[in-house]
């Protein structure tokens, strides 16, 4: 939706999500402008992305002809390589500046603020609960509401520390969007540098150009905004549910000014919270949860309390760390019995 808006600003061109550094490795990337024969090994990687089954490069209206003398024409470098999609889409449409949005780019934060010093950075935030319902009709997350909250939660709690500090960055939250159209988007206008202009909110025709034909689930942006978007978990999740994604996201849904339950009387961590384990161990999180306990993901399995699962065991070259994982799994196995 703030995709689409900021397309219909006469200034922005926002396309599909590109996808690059989800799916483009880092070393990737970097070997790619060391390349003798550049842009050969950019034009290769670009050409690799897709978008639910589709070529991003296409969806980008361009080709391997057009990506190599566009590339050819640049000094070597991975903000260029992203730019070979992103500025010919811009001026195909006589547009000065571009957007682009990948929902899991949240991640690389630091990587886009190196490569684009003045970018400026919006993360949009919606209610965890409500995005643990809606993101069941995406294929790449879990069709079970638990695992899309933890999701949900590691993405953005460990990005909270750079935008706060980054001053070119800001938050805005879906509700407030939905509610007060205009005066969010004189808010976003203000922090890129731009004029509001009322076509922004009037996006609906701007939703093809940031979704493709594959995104189903984005369809609605077609429709406009509704109010009967915001706070379906009051009715459509849950108590048991709603306590544990309560609990797991607790700093955030007060940070950000959202209802909330009690504070966790207890927080354990555990290596790794995977979705195929969260999905498995569901009942046990709800049963801990009811008694004030709630689990989150450990950084790594020397700090964690519990090892419980991790498919690549040859990584586990210390005995210790293989057999706190195999006691884990046994826990488990007997926590999900009883």
């Amino acid at each position: 939706m703030l995709a689409a808006m900021l397309a219909s600003h006469p200034e922005i061109a926002a396309g599909p999500e590109t996808q690059f550094f989800s799916k483009l490795p880092g070393a990737a990337l970097e070997k790619a402008c060391e390349d003798a024969n550049w842009p050969s090994d950019a034009v290769r990687l670009l050409l690799s992305l897709t978008l639910a089954d589709q070529n991003v490069s296409t969806l980008f209206n361009t080709d391997e002809a057009q990506l190599t003398e566009h590339l050819a024409a640049q000094n070597p470098s991975i903000s260029a390589i992203l730019e070979a999609l992103t500025v010919p889409f811009a001026k195909a449409q006589d547009k000065a500046r571009w957007a682009e949005k990948t929902p899991n780019h949240i991640q690389h934060l630091e990587t886009i603020r190196q490569l684009w010093p003045e970018a400026k950075i919006i993360r949009i935030i919606r209610d965890s609960r409500d995005v643990g319902l809606s993101t069941r009709k995406i294929p790449t997350f879990s069709d079970h509401i638990l695992p899309n909250i933890y999701v949900w939660r590691d993405w953005n709690a460990g990005a909270e520390a750079f935008l706060e500090a980054d001053a070119g960055s800001m938050t805005v939250r879906y509700e407030d969007i939905v509610d007060d159209a205009e005066g969010q988007l004189l808010r976003i206008c203000d922090h890129i540098g731009e004029d509001f202009d009322p076509a922004m909110t009037r996006f609906e025709s701007a939703a093809q150009s940031v979704s493709s034909t594959n995104e189903s689930w984005k369809g609605q942006v077609a429709e406009g905004m509704t109010a009967s978007r915001k706070y379906a978990w009051k009715s459509d999740l849950p108590a048991d549910l709603r306590q544990v994604c309560d609990m797991v996201c607790h700093e955030l849904l007060v940070r950000h000014g959202y209802e909330h339950g009690p504070e966790p009387v207890e927080t354990r961590t555990a290596y790794r919270l995977s979705r195929d384990y969260i999905e498995k161990q569901e009942s046990v999180l709800i049963r801990d949860a009811a008694n004030g306990v709630r689990w989150l993901t450990a950084d790594s399995p020397q700090t964690a309390a519990r090892i419980v699962d991790h498919p690549q065991y040859s990584r586990f070259r210390d005995p210790a760390l293989l057999g706190r994982l195999f006691m884990g799994r046994a826990k488990s196995w007997f926590e999900r019995l009883a």
